[in-house]
């Protein structure tokens, strides 16, 4: 046989191959739909109880994209509206949050400038009535869907004001609701500007940032930046691009995506000219740091554009596309991964292999691999981005946790609120010691509880002294450890004093200055912040932290 003969012999074998791997996969799949349609239609015709079609559709799609990945998933039409709102950052409504305060709801923080502001609603007022129905014993998932509604439209409630002890009848006309992505910029000491950004979900991400970096610029003062992406969750993949496009060249690569499907492969390139090519830059990230959130912090550490600090990000290195699947229903799906420009992909969980319980696992240490930034500094994948200079943040204490959790730095936060006409600005409002007396004797009578580090560790010694059937013998020195441990809590209100303060101090100063004054009075006890400070008033530092 000729060489040509080989060489078409070879050829028609690889396209009947291919084709009956096609036929087969297209067999496949036709043979799978029609077992799952007769199965669908058997249970809806023959199950003991009455099956409707769209529940029976929804299981069978909710179950597929559970074993896929947290972020696939199937948005029936009724479930559009809250969708909307997670991935636009848009509603219509009030604009406010609202609570549980025992049998009722009331608003606990109104959003500046929107209609329950303007209307004069304030944290601590209950919500007796919504359109003349009673609320009462209403969850707050039901409020909420009360007061949401078509833009301009009335909505009328009545409430019981919380510094007055009256009712009154409001009517409110609600707005679209667009969240502020930027609660606070400003410029703080030695010329460092700081900007905080809480998500990527609106597109107009960028242009908040933008618009607080050309305010600070105009002042004539700032020498640097803080860009917080701390607790960012992330969003729209292309405002990431557009935020780095602030600091970088026009034309800089910032993220790659591919996946199984090559032609929604894209590379995202800056397209703008950059505000601040030169200013020196500090990302902050935490571990609630993701997605969008990693590909600015990861883009700005690969081109050593900046340096990174904090804590590990969350690790999610995936792209998710919507797709309209008719009568309003959507697929939320996964179409790839992405690679920010050194060519690592943060990705830290395995979704495609699973250990027997279903559960998902980390990339091993041993799978992961080295990259280089610009400079030539070592960054790996697999895990999220490490920062350039690890700060662990501050934990909570024992009985600040309790306390959080049972709502009553809140509630105190309103009984403050109501003796109180006004309060200092929130870099100077002080928290005093005989606030702080007050609190404590709020306090009475309060149910919280807690158990301290020591308790749980003396708990877990007890189980142990038991098992290995020592506990009789050092019974009494054993119950009486375990006595001199047990949490006071007088002793850890005052021990805890300073941390309990600050948390205070926040949570009042966000009755009387919004979601803005909170965040300027948390950097006032910030160490994270503390540290990106004093990296980048010492340029020296800065730039041998840039070097390989």
């Amino acid at each position: 046989m000729s060489y040509l003969q080989k060489s078409v012999s070879v050829t028609v074998c690889l396209f009947l191959t291919l084709g009956v791997s096609a036929q087969s996969k297209d067999f496949d799949f036709t043979k799978s739909m029609d077992i799952f349609m007769s199965a669908v239609n058997t249970l809806r015709t023959e199950y003991v109880d009455s099956l409707s079609t769209d529940k029976l559709i929804k299981y069978a799609l909710d179950g597929i994209t559970e074993n896929l990945d947290p972020y696939t998933e199937y948005v029936p039409a009724e479930m559009q509206k809250d969708f909307d709102f997670q991935t636009t950052g848009k509603y219509a409504g009030i604009g406010s949050l609202i609570q549980k305060d025992s049998s009722w709801v009331i608003i606990a923080n109104p959003y500046k400038n929107f209609p329950a502001y303007k209307a004069g609603l304030i944290s601590g007022d209950r919500i007796l009535e919504i359109d003349g129905q009673s609320i009462k014993g209403m969850s707050v998932e039901k409020v909420s869907n009360m007061l949401r509604g078509d833009a301009n439209t009335v909505v009328k409630i009545k409430v019981l004001k919380l510094k007055t002890g009256k009712t009154e009848d409001i009517s409110i006309t609600r707005e679209i609701i667009r969240l502020p992505s930027v609660p606070y910029f400003g410029i703080q000491k030695d010329g460092i500007g700081y900007i905080r950004l809480t998500s990527f979900i609106t597109d107009e991400c960028a242009s908040d940032v933008r618009n607080a970096l050309k305010t600070m610029r105009a002042t004539g003062n700032l020498k640097s930046l803080v860009l917080d992406l701390r607790g960012n969750p992330g969003g729209l993949l292309r405002e990431a691009v557009r935020i780095v496009s602030l600091f970088v060249p026009k034309g800089t690569l910032v993220v790659s995506a591919s996946g199984q499907n090559k032609s929604l492969a894209h590379k995202y390139v800056t397209t703008e000219e950059p505000v601040e090519p030169d200013l020196p830059v500090v990302v902050m990230v935490d571990n609630s740091s993701a997605s969008a959130s990693e590909i600015v912090s990861g883009a700005v550490q690969d081109l050593d554009r900046g340096l990174v600090v904090g804590t590990h990000t969350y690790g999610k290195g995936y792209v998710q596309n919507i797709k309209q699947l008719g009568y309003d229903a959507q697929l939320k799906f996964t179409t790839s991964k992405y690679y920010i420009p050194s060519g690592r992909c943060v990705q830290a969980h395995n979704f495609t292999t699973r250990n027997s319980e279903g559960g998902v696992s980390f990339i091993p240490d041993s799978l992961k691999k080295e990259f280089k930034t610009k400079n030539g500094r070592k960054v790996y994948d697999g895990g999220g981005v490490t920062p350039d200079v690890v700060i662990k943040s501050d934990e909570y204490s024992p009985i600040a946790v309790s306390l959080l959790r049972r709502n009553l730095i809140f509630e105190y936060s309103l009984e403050y609120f109501k003796k109180h006409q006004n309060i200092d600005t929130p870099d100077k409002f002080e928290f005093t010691e005989n606030d702080y007396r007050d609190f404590t004797a709020y306090l009475n009578g309060k149910e919280y509880d807690y158990q301290t580090v020591s308790e749980q560790l003396m708990k877990r010694l007890i189980n142990s002294v038991k098992q290995e059937k020592y506990y009789d013998n050092a019974k009494a020195e054993i119950e009486k450890l375990a006595e001199f441990l047990k949490h006071d809590k007088l002793k850890d209100l005052k021990i805890n004093e300073p941390e309990l303060v600050a948390l205070l101090r926040e949570e009042i100063i966000e009755r009387y200055y919004y979601e803005e004054g909170r965040v300027e009075a948390m950097l006032r006890n910030d160490r994270q912040f503390a540290e990106a400070c004093n990296i980048l008033a010492n340029s020296v530092k800065y730039e041998n932290l840039l070097k390989p």
